[in-house]
């Protein structure tokens, strides 16, 4: 087999493969063989029927088939031999529209793993900055709990900021009908809290139980939904009750019914506990993605387009996953607009991998076992039994791929300079506080 390589655009690469005469013969012959065996000729027992006769009854199925078996196995064998490493599966040239008994000549053009050379990293100098915790953010997130455990009494009058409305909505064709399939119960929404249009909003604030309301709204032109995106639609709607949230006390027994706790002290400490280790955390992530941008930076190179487009399809795949088929966000504006991220991912995954191996990146079984140990006792498993269950699943594989990621992670961030700052966070002005029962009056 004669193998030429030919460099072509970026990372592109032609192989010119030239199949000898006798592997031609050789393929062509063990299918003409096996197809012997196996097909019925009147007048000839199987494995008797002569060539001749099956070159004229089957002659271009064994010709497919041979040209097939023998461009596969030749592909394998010159990616070998050239030392090429393809990422994308080979776009393949037929030079021969047949085969004879003479070679047989194809192409097949790969994309391949870019040769990146880093360079040196050691000078570099970046700020950590890590947010204070305030007795005011302990506070939030208290009275975030406080609310998780709101109980929802039913009132009878208007509602008013933090109350929850439930309802019953239709949409409405242009005739003003309602269309039944449409019909949705037992809708609750947190008055104040947003997320829905900013005509249903004003609809709901203030509403009583019993109210009847046609709702018109006017959907952006970016909107994510292809049968909403620049519509006027209407909706009746229908309010059945105001839920008013009455909050928890704040106090030792409150602390307790979270469990862990003793008194509203212990609560306090732990939420400022975890509020600083997820300052820290977010911290570090933020010093990891400056370090990998200014990588990205210093070591300019061309993408493959196939790596680039394989990534979009499968975040295409993953966003777009369970969505109505009208819901479906065109597939070139999709590319448009996620391309830059997806680059950005291809980069720093390639660049994190060059550093891996420079530096003889490995995760260990051991390394594994140990992050599962930590996992089973966070769910009070037994850890044998855990990493047992775990055994050829995805989430194995993506606790190695985490702890490979963290260990190159690390090494980058030994390898700069890093200046650990306190910062506080910005935080609204003050607001006059105004009590729910003055905004009822």
């Amino acid at each position: 087999m004669l193998i030429r390589v030919e460099e072509l655009d970026g990372w592109k690469r032609k192989l010119v493969v030239v199949l000898p005469e006798e592997d031609v013969t050789k393929k062509v012959s063990e299918l003409y063989l096996e197809l012997s065996k196996r097909v019925d000729v009147p007048g000839f027992r199987k494995g008797k029927v002569p060539r001749k006769m099956l070159e004229r009854l089957h002659g271009d199925t064994v010709e497919a088939e041979a040209i097939e078996a023998l461009i596969g196995e030749a592909y394998v064998g010159a990616v070998r031999e050239s030392g090429l490493k393809p990422i994308c599966d080979p776009v393949v040239e037929k030079l021969e529209s047949g085969l004879t008994d003479a070679a047989y000549t194809f192409t097949a053009t790969v994309e391949v793993q870019p040769e990146v050379d880093i360079s040196d990293y050691s000078g570099m100098k970046f700020a950590e900055r890590i947010p204070k915790i305030a007795d005011e953010d302990v506070g939030h997130a208290i009275d975030e709990l406080r609310d998780q455990r709101a109980e929802l009494v039913t009132v009878g009058r208007p509602s008013v900021a933090g109350d929850f409305v439930i309802i019953d909505y239709v949409r409405l064709d242009d005739h003003g009908n309602a269309i039944e399939e449409s019909k949705q119960s037992d809708f609750p929404y947190e008055v104040g809290r947003g997320g829905v249009a900013k005509e249903l909003e004003e609809a709901l604030a203030g509403a009583s139980p019993g109210d009847e309301k046609k709702v018109t709204i006017t959907y952006p032109d970016d909107y994510g939904s292809d049968a909403l995106s620049g519509k006027t639609i209407s909706f009746n709607v229908s309010v059945k009750e105001v839920k008013e949230k009455n909050l928890p006390t704040l106090d030792d027994e409150f602390a307790r019914t979270l469990g862990g706790f003793e008194t509203l002290l212990d609560l306090r400490v732990q939420v400022r506990n975890s509020l600083e280790t997820e300052a820290k955390a977010a911290a570090r992530r933020k010093l990891e993605e400056d370090v990998i941008n200014k990588l990205i930076e210093e070591n300019p190179f061309e993408l493959p387009e196939c790596l680039v487009q394989d990534r979009l399809a499968r975040m295409y795949t993953r966003m777009t996953d369970g969505r109505d088929e009208a819901d479906l966000p065109d597939r070139d504006e999709f590319d448009r607009a996620y391309r830059e991220v997806v680059e950005r991912q291809v980069k720093s995954g390639i660049l994190l991998a060059r550093i891996a191996e420079t530096n003889d990146v490995k995760v260990s079984k051991d390394d594994v076992r140990t992050r599962v140990g930590l996992l089973a006792e966070r769910q009070g498993r037994e850890p044998g039994g855990f990493y047992d269950d775990l055994k050829g699943t995805d989430l194995l594989s993506q606790i190695e791929d985490d702890l490979w990621l963290e260990k190159v992670h690390a090494l980058l961030i030994d390898g700069v300079t890093v200046t650990t700052e306190m910062m506080d966070l910005p935080r609204p002005p003050a607001e006059k506080a105004v009590g729910r029962a003055d905004s009822r009056d």
